[in-house]
């Protein structure tokens, strides 16, 4: 850039002192203009994660059901990056929620069934959780609802990175559904009664006064840092018990599709059933609840904007509860195959859905993911640094959401390991997909079977035969990993 005369020169042709002072600082102001000024930095996102329970991969609208109505919901898939392959980390909830907070396969830190009473499983306190990343990181953090991840004081949210929490029982499911929200058939009362709600009067219904309680964690934040509020919704586990004032309209609604017909079955082997069609009045009435009270914390988040600068993730722990050992369950996940408690695609593939206006482009995902991977994903899309060594086995999907996904991501093997007996049926199994194989393996039969999920996803049609290579190969890929993560390996 030219200012006229040199800069040397100038000074020599200056008399006055102060005629050379002026000139000086008149040169250092035109420099300063020139500099580019640093852009401001931008204020770091709000999360929100909505975990949902035994939602199933088909309960939604958007992904196809008919008989439920989730208009709130099919807006929010549609507002984000909706995946079509998104896997939880394992067929039943306990272990998934201990993928989600630590980035690993569960049987890694030794979770490997749901927990159940005074067992003394939890996530070993080595663990850097999710909470405890992004509290480290200047977030507020919260949690809401269901935790499932242990009993005792040191296995609570507030010992795991959540400062702020309300709601949370020592056990699963909840009590009821229903004010005060406590079992009462005289089976282990305090693990499943809800806390926190004694104010409470008759007629209040569970997920509603959760979801006030989301809202009042943000009303109460400090407005000078992000939040990360994981709300985990009881919500649509058992026991199937609906909001009083929608059970006629979905009663009314079945019989009006279908008649007094009987709900049809699917037969697995022995007494196993599946349900083979969503009509189930009560579960219909939960899940138009649960999407009602989703739209109302959005609401708020829009109403206090806050919406734009929020990546909020709808999921689900595991897939829809469709599938039990002499009766079927309350939902249906055709096309896939069973339902939760199976490592089929009923089992394990679920809802997810990851909106951000500020950051990410409405679109449809079909790179595969699952639980472990929201850990690193997070991490990246906040700019705070990965931590490999925690996050072992998820892989940031930061690069897919934004419509570039790494070419490593879609044929990278994903596996599940399950070796318990279920309510649902299931007898110990394992399983692994890469790319479009999935290979599921009997833990008991020593045995295994292939499909070919980019034409048959709902695993009808079983190949290993016409595929002895390629079942061979994940076979002894699915056994190696097994070992590995299990520390059972020589």
């Amino acid at each position: 850039m030219q200012f006229g005369l040199p800069y040397k020169s100038y000074i020599q042709r200056s008399a006055c002192p102060w005629t050379l002072l002026l000139a000086v600082l008149s040169l250092v102001q035109i420099a300063a203009a020139a500099e580019p000024t640093a852009a401001p930095l931008k204020p770091r996102p709000n999360i929100l994660i909505f975990f949902i329970d035994d939602l199933g991969c088909r309960d939604i609208g958007v992904d196809g059901s008919t008989f439920h109505e989730t208009p709130n919901l099919d807006a929010l898939a549609k507002s984000g990056v909706r995946f079509t392959d998104f896997y939880s980390g394992h067929p039943v909830c306990s272990p998934t929620r201990a993928a989600l907070m630590t980035g690993k396969v569960p049987q890694r830190v030794g979770i490997t069934d749901w927990i159940h009473p005074e067992n003394g499983i939890q996530i070993p306190a080595e663990e850097v959780t999710l909470g405890e990343a992004f509290q480290a990181n200047g977030y507020q953090t919260g949690y809401i609802g269901k935790w499932h991840l242990g009993e005792g004081e040191s296995a609570q949210p507030p010992k795991n990175g959540f400062a702020w929490t309300k709601g949370v029982n020592r056990g699963g499911a909840p009590g009821s559904y229903y004010f005060p929200y406590k079992r009462t058939d005289g089976y282990e009362p305090k693990l499943w009664d809800v806390p926190d709600f004694a104010d409470g009067k008759k007629g209040d219904y569970l997920t509603d006064v959760l979801s006030a309680s989301a809202i009042d964690f943000i009303k109460q934040r400090d407005k000078e840092k992000p939040f990360l509020l994981c709300f985990g919704q009881y919500a649509v586990h058992t026991p199937i018990q609906p909001p009083l004032d929608l059970q006629k309209k979905y009663q009314d609604k079945r019989a009006k599709l279908f008649g007094d017909s009987k709900t049809p079955e699917i037969n697995g082997e022995g007494k196993v059933r599946s349900r083979a069609r969503q009509d189930n009045a009560d579960y219909a009435a939960m899940i138009e609840n649960l999407d009602t009270n989703i739209g109302r914390v959005l609401k708020y988040l829009d109403d206090a904007g806050l919406r734009e600068n929020t990546i909020v993730i709808f999921t689900s722990d595991n897939g829809g509860l469709s599938t039990l050992d002499g009766h079927s369950g309350p939902t249906c996940n055709l096309p896939l195959r069973n339902g939760k408690g199976w490592t089929y695609e009923g089992g394990i593939r679920i809802p997810m859905y990851i909106s951000w206006p500020a950051g990410l482009k409405p679109a449809t995902c079909n790179t595969p993911g699952y639980t472990a991977d929201f850990y690193p994903t997070l991490l990246e899309l906040c700019d705070m640094p990965q931590s490999p060594k925690q996050h072992l086995d998820g892989r940031s999907l930061a690069s897919a959401l934004r419509g570039t996904p790494d070419e490593t991501l879609a044929e990278r093997p994903i596996a599940w390991y399950y070796p318990h007996e279920h309510g649902s049926g299931h007898r110990p199994s394992a399983a692994m997909r890469r790319g479009k194989w999935k290979l599921v393996h009997s833990l008991v039969k020593n045995k295994s079977e292939l499909y070919d999920l980019s034409s048959d996803p709902g695993e009808q049609k079983e190949i290993s035969a016409a595929n002895a290579d390629v079942t061979k190969d994940l076979e002894k890929q699915l056994l190696a990993w097994i070992a590995e993560t299990t520390g059972k390996g020589s």
